[in-house]
């Protein structure tokens, strides 16, 4: 849930393309055949009418039943892209990501940097203007539970 709503809020592609294959005519707006089209994927995850009034927040028990559960219109959820063009990398970047980040939370305890200014950039990907510095503290020193009970 955390993962899902951190990639709607923050989405690693800006946007997806398309290409009209014929004439079509949308919201009463006649589009050429080749036209291309961009979607801005992160204009169709902060949409309030799609993710409701907390759009902004993050939420990650929006998430609690999936998708589907989510949001008005699930397909407009696509933070690696929809359809045949779909990222090829999605499903290992999530595997690497879930196991990197078991791995460093089994050793450290992560907390932002007091110095640290939220300011998203959307650019080819979304990225933080300034950085984002982290504090990390060893896991040794970290009170455990069976430090607790004993």
């Amino acid at each position: 849930m955390v993962i899902q709503e951190t990639l709607r809020l923050y989405p690693p592609g800006a946007y997806v393309a398309r290409e009209t294959m014929q004439e079509m005519e949308f919201a009463g707006v006649r589009i050429p055949k080749g036209v291309s089209i961009f979607v801005q994927s992160s204009a169709l995850h902060h949409d309030p009418s799609i993710w409701g009034p907390d759009v902004l927040e993050f939420n990650p028990e929006r998430f609690a039943r999936g998708v589907l559960g989510a949001c008005q219109l699930p397909q407009t959820y696509l933070p690696f892209g929809v359809g045949p063009r779909t990222c090829l990398g999605q499903h290992f970047a999530m595997t690497e990501l879930k196991v990197l980040l078991s791995l460093i939370l089994l050793r450290f305890s992560i907390s932002l940097s007091p110095n640290y200014r939220h300011s998203p950039a959307l650019r080819l990907i979304v990225e933080p203007e300034h950085g984002v510095e982290l504090l990390l503290k060893k896991a040794e020193d970290l009170v455990t539970s069976s430090d607790i009970y004993q």
